[in-house]
């Protein structure tokens, strides 16, 4: 994945976050985009320690968590 498609996945999910009217969905969202914006910056520097699953599940309140 290069930093060009990290970014704009980032606004992908920025964009269904504004389109949602269900709050959970819109943090997670939020919460993904971030996480994008993170990976882009540190391909960008050469490094792509990056953990998906635990970015993934951030994104989750703990409640919906299965750790």
């Amino acid at each position: 994945m290069t930093p060009k498609e990290c970014r704009h996945n980032a606004e992908a999910c920025l964009k269904l976050a504004s389109e949602t009217d269900e709050i959970y969905v819109k943090e997670a969202l939020i919460e993904l985009a971030a996480e994008f914006r993170i990976l882009a910056e540190r391909l960008e520097r050469g490094s792509s320690a990056w953990r998906p699953r635990e970015a993934a599940m951030a994104a989750f309140p703990k409640s919906w968590r299965r750790e």
